[in-house]
Parts: C-alpha cells; sequence; structure tokens
C-alpha cells in the first residue's frame, strides 16, 4: 500500500508539472477570435440565460471568460461544471465591475475582446455584425448594439413584451444595415466589441470606481483622448434586462454608490470635454499622431507590479537600478500596469545616485506647478505649457499643489503643450 501511495504521488507530480509546464508555454498566446468577458455577482439563472444565449446565436470562434466576483449562490461550482470553451476566475468577495473587467481583460487571448453584462441576452448574428462594422469602419475603435433598456444613443423603443416576442424581434431587426451605423461619443459597456490594439493602447479600466457606474465612462474619455472613434452598430440588437446587480443594493446602497462614483469622475477628470477640443486642436496641428505618453508628466517616478522603477522624461522611462530603489521612492512611485509601461520607449538605465535632479532644460521647473489667476495649473516642461487636468491630477502624480495664485508673465506667453491626465488607479497586484 505505501509504495502504491508513493506511485501516486509521484505520478501526480509529474502530471502537476506537465500542466504548469503547458500553462506557462500557452499563456501570451492569442487565437484569431473573440474573448467574451462576463464579470457576475449572484444572479445565476441571468448568468445562465446569457451563456446560453451566446451558444445558440454565435457562430464565430470564441471564449467565455466569466469572472465570479464572489457570488453566494454556487455561480462558481456550477460553470466548473459546465462543459464549452469557458474560463472561470473567482474572487473571494465582490471587488466591483471594474477590477472583474480587468481580471478578465489580462486572462482574453482572443483577436477581439467583448465587454458583456451578465444580464444581456444576445440574439441572432450579433457578434458578426458587430464585428463587420468594427472592420468596415478603421476608424473606429470600439463599437456597440442598440437595446431596449440603456442609458443615452444605445437605447431604441421596442414592441415586444416578453422573450418568444424579443426572439422574433431580433431576428428582424439584425440584417446588416451599414446605413444604421452611426458615430457616437459616448458607449456603454453593458456590450461592447473592441479590437486587442484598442485594449492595448488604452489599457485596464480604472479601479477607483466602486462597485459599478461610471468606470465605461472613464474608459471612453481615455479612449477619445487617443483620438479614437467609437460606433453605434443600429442593425443590431441585443436584449438587456437593465442593472440587475446595481438594483440588488436597493435604492440607497445604488444612490450611495453611484453619488460615489459620480464624484470620483469629476473631480478625477473636470471638464475632459473642454480638454478633448484642445487636445484635437494641437493633434491637428502638431502633425503627429496621438499616444499615451503625450499625456504623461515629465520628471516622476513610475513602477511596476514586479517592483521595478522609472523615471519618466518626455514619454521614456528609463529604468532606475534595483540597488538604487529605497522604501520612500517605492511609495512615492506611481503604478502603471505592464501594459501601460510597454506602449513607452525604453531608456538607459539610471545607475548613478544623482537622479533626485528633476532639471532637464533651461525652462524647466522640474516639480513646480503653477496655479494662474483662474485656478488653472501647469507645468512647464521644454519650453511648453502644460496644464494639468485637474487638482486630483496633481496630487495623483506627486506634485505639490502651489500654497498661492502665481504664473509669471513670461510663461503665460510659452506655447500651449499636451495636457497632462491622471493616472489609472489600479489596486490590482497583478496587472
Amino acid at each position: 500500500m505505501p509504495e502504491r501511495n508513493a506511485d501516486f504521488h509521484r505520478g501526480y507530480e509529474a502530471g502537476y508539472a506537465r500542466g504548469v509546464l503547458a500553462g506557462k508555454q500557452n499563456f501570451g498566446t492569442r487565437f484569431d477570435g473573440v474573448s467574451i468577458i462576463i464579470p457576475t455577482f449572484n444572479k445565476q439563472e441571468l448568468l445562465l440565460e446569457c451563456l446560453d444565449s451566446i451558444e445558440a446565436c454565435t457562430d464565430y470562434p470564441y471564449e467565455i471568460i466569466v469572472v465570479d466576483n464572489g457570488s453566494q449562490d454556487g455561480t462558481a461550482e456550477l460553470l466548473r461544471k459546465r462543459r464549452g470553451p469557458l474560463r472561470l476566475a473567482v474572487h473571494e468577495r465582490n471587488l466591483g465591475f471594474a477590477r472583474a473587467v480587468n481580471t478578465g481583460l489580462m486572462m482574453a487571448k482572443g483577436s477581439h475582446i467583448v465587454l458583456l453584462n451578465n444580464d444581456v441576452l444576445v440574439t441572432e448574428r450579433w457578434l458578426s455584425q458587430l464585428l463587420r462594422c468594427l472592420r468596415d469602419c478603421p476608424e473606429a475603435a470600439a463599437v456597440g448594439p442598440v437595446t431596449n433598456y440603456i442609458g443615452g444613443e444605445q437605447q431604441i423603443d421596442v414592441p415586444y413584451i416578453d422573450l418568444p416576442g424579443m426572439r422574433d424581434f431580433a431576428a428582424a431587426h439584425n440584417r446588416s444595415d451599414p446605413a444604421k451605423w452611426r458615430d457616437t461619443n459616448r458607449l456603454v459597456g453593458f456590450c461592447l466589441l473592441i479590437p486587442r490594439s484598442t485594449f492595448e493602447q488604452i489599457g485596464y479600466f480604472d479601479e477607483g470606481y466602486e462597485i459599478g457606474n461610471y468606470e465605461d465612462d472613464d474608459w471612453m474619455i481615455r479612449l477619445r483622448f487617443l483620438g479614437k472613434k467609437l460606433k453605434i452598430a443600429g442593425d443590431t440588437f441585443v436584449h438587456h434586462y437593465g442593472s440587475m446587480t446595481m438594483k440588488a443594493l436597493g435604492a440607497h446602497g445604488f444612490a450611495d454608490v453611484n453619488g460615489r462614483n459620480e464624484n470620483f469622475f469629476a473631480e478625477k477628470w473636470g471638464d475632459p470635454h473642454a480638454f478633448l477640443q484642445r487636445v484635437d486642436y494641437l493633434s491637428r496641428n502638431s502633425g503627429d499622431g496621438l499616444r499615451m505618453s503625450r499625456f504623461l508628466p515629465s520628471n516622476r517616478w513610475v513602477k511596476s507590479s514586479s517592483g521595478r522603477v522609472y523615471r519618466l522624461k518626455q514619454g521614456v522611462r528609463y529604468p532606475l537600478a534595483r540597488h538604487l530603489v529605497y522604501e520612500e521612492l517605492w511609495h512615492q512611485a506611481v503604478r502603471l500596469s505592464i501594459n501601460d509601461l510597454l506602449q513607452l520607449p525604453l531608456g538607459e538605465e539610471i545607475a548613478e545616485p544623482d537622479y533626485h535632479s528633476t532639471r532637464h532644460a533651461s525652462q524647466d521647473d522640474g516639480d513646480r506647478v503653477y496655479r494662474d489667476q483662474d485656478g488653472r495649473l501647469y507645468q512647464i516642461e521644454s519650453g511648453e505649457r502644460r496644464e494639468i487636468s485637474s487638482a486630483y491630477t496633481c496630487r495623483a502624480w506627486g506634485y505639490p499643489l502651489p500654497e498661492q495664485d502665481h504664473f509669471p508673465p513670461e510663461l503665460r506667453g510659452l506655447p500651449e503643450g499636451f495636457p497632462i491626465l491622471p493616472p489609472v488607479r489600479l489596486v490590482s497586484e497583478d496587472l
């Protein structure tokens, strides 16, 4: 008997080792299909309806990634028994929509990605038509369908009163018609299709938003700062039960969460539409494409989840030699995701301990921030005045806020540079 147990354990360990090796080898692989990311919290019956609708109505290669946000209704156990192209991630507690989406984005292997609420029922030809809209509109970086229940331009009037009626309506409605595609400034994340390249350029959702609401608006603003366009595929309809997870909070809980997220959005962005107009003007006159590095500050420390510290300077990241990283500097550094760091060119390693100097040009003021009489905040960099988008942005990047208004006349005459935008708040440790 002991010998049999020893053989079993040797076989188990060998099999486990092969599984780990296979997992490492396949981790970075991609496939020419769609990764459908579904965050879920309880509401098991809705999720099963959603999954069944995907299986019945999707004729394009796909994988499903369900991120269970600490459900207490046996969702994870049920999904582990379900067959099909489904992968599961389980959070021990409800970490909110943004963190669930980010977990799914980290796991996604498809050349395209769909973010889908668990209370959505997809319909005939839904994915093939969204893909066609995206591919035939090269200027578009994200596409969303129309639906029966949502805030904004994607809601349409529907005649049905039950699910059989919905399916009949969708079958008649979902006929490819480019005349029904239209531009928009906002797509809601209940059903959103993007190419992988959009995610790689825009990055993860901001995890500063609690439970749900406004994180998709935040992501759309960031997308538009990079000059990306959004499309509503008016010829594609899906059914949305609508805000089922948020409604479970009750009226008071919903209002509380929504209010905090709304305040965070306003504090973070200030007036993003005014900045978007100026960025559009600056990009048209610069003759150069928009990219994330244009909106980053200079002379700031940033860090990765793996513990590497970098100095940002004019859109380039300079790694600091590991032996020079001390505890205060580590806490001071702003964390960026690996995805965001990979968008930045890599400079030479800083190996000498004189990196405290931040004066790089005769007209630069290093860490100094100016505030004019209207309350606008500026940093001077390479002979340009760069407005900092909000007081939140100033604090988030670790700039000291000026104690009084002071903006010398000689600085007002400097050309306007691209604004400094806020960093994405990341709580997850593995992004």
